[in-house]
């Protein structure tokens, strides 16, 4: 006759299950206990019919173990991973650092190497990512949550799992993080502008691309990718004049014509406006149905056109909430972006759109005010 039980371990419950499959691990985690009592048992617990898992915890560190619930013997997690689904094991892994990091921190982390340690909840598998190399970078923490409605097909036991959960996404943003909008003007630009958009793909980041009007009827393609990629775009007038130099009624037929145009590309309304130079007065500022977006941070791409010196300003200048000018009509600048992305990444930044920005700092956006950047309310 089988007999079914709770198994008590030096006052701790350990599971419920047939006492004669479970002597041996019964066995093996009392010695575990026995052997860490100068630590606190935090976690105990039984995961499907794969192993126990322990994790006592001292002054802030922690160390776990995984022991085979059948045998007794300590494990690694990889071990309850079936032979011939490790490969799809790796992909899956592959594939959430993919969707979670930018591309230069999943390359670092495949080439590292290697090492890894393994955690446990209750409805996921933690990886810590251990021995990165990443430029720029004294520390960076690199771990990635797996549900386990995701591997449960990879695994050698079965274990409940439950459809409503999330993965980490690169591109839900934290409202607690440092942000920074990246703002492009002078487009559309062709070939720089996709690269651009190319390179805030690869590295999990938005912006936004102020375009002249006289040039969205040629550059509809690229509109159309900006708007493919996530990032947003504004008004950088018609012809790309002093609004301050023109008469009021020029401002505003000049503003419709490029709102028209983008509307008959896009099939939505444009929302913002960046004056040329950004040059306005409060006459133009009180006509101006867009929210009126200047910047506080400006490496003068367009005077110096070099890239290190760009890079440079930024980092030395930028800060949570800024709005940052470029323009993505220079090679220089191209690679200025490719550079810099991964060094505000690993400082801690997302780089977003300006309405991204606004939302993430608690900022209402209101007509007929000039913004220059989004501090924190």
């Amino acid at each position: 006759m089988v007999v079914s039980l709770i198994l008590l371990l030096n006052g701790h419950k350990l599971f419920a299950k047939e006492n004669n499959k479970a002597a041996k691990s019964t066995e093996s985690v009392n010695n575990l206990i026995n052997s860490n009592q100068d630590k606190e048992l935090i976690t105990n617990k039984l995961y499907g019919d794969g192993f126990v898992y322990l994790v006592f915890q001292k002054d802030g560190f922690q160390t776990n173990y995984l022991v085979d619930y059948k045998t007794g013997e300590e494990k690694n997690l990889e071990d309850f991973i079936r032979e011939d689904k490790k490969s799809d094991f790796q992909n899956k892994i592959n594939e959430l650092l993919e969707l979670k990091y930018p591309k230069f921190v999943v390359e670092a982390i495949k080439n590292s190497s290697g090492n890894r340690t393994y955690s446990l909840t209750d409805n996921e598998l933690v990886i810590e990512f251990l021995n990165v190399d990443l430029e720029f970078a004294e520390e960076t923490k690199l771990d990635l949550k797996i549900n386990f409605n995701e591997i449960k097909d990879y695994l050698t036991f079965a274990i409940e799992t439950s459809l409503e959960y999330e993965n980490e996404n690169g591109y839900v943003y934290d409202k607690n993080k440092k942000t920074i909008a990246l703002t492009f003007d002078d487009g559309p630009n062709g070939s720089r502008t996709n690269e651009i958009l190319n390179i805030l793909e690869d590295n999990k980041a938005h912006a936004t691309f102020f375009m002249v009007g006289n040039r969205m009827a040629s550059g509809a393609s690229t509109i159309l990718n900006v708007l493919n990629h996530n990032c947003e775009i504004g008004s950088h007038s018609y012809n790309h004049t002093s609004m301050k130099r023109q008469k009021l009624e020029e401002v505003i037929a000049d503003e419709t014509k490029t709102e028209e145009i983008y509307k008959s590309i896009t099939g939505h309304d444009l929302i913002y406006t960046r004056p040329p130079y950004g040059a306005v007065n409060n006459e133009i500022k009180a006509a101006l149905t867009n929210y009126i977006i200047n910047w506080n941070i400006d490496p003068e791409d367009w005077l110096y056109r070099d890239s290190e010196r760009v890079v440079n300003h930024i980092l030395e200048h930028a800060g949570d909430g800024d709005i940052i000018l470029l323009h993505d009509s220079y090679d220089s600048t191209v690679e200025a972006v490719r550079e810099l992305l991964p060094k505000l990444y690993l400082q801690g930044y997302q780089v977003v759109s300006v309405g991204e920005l606004a939302n993430l700092t608690g900022n209402n956006l209101e007509l007929n005010t000039i913004y220059r950047s989004f501090k924190r309310n």
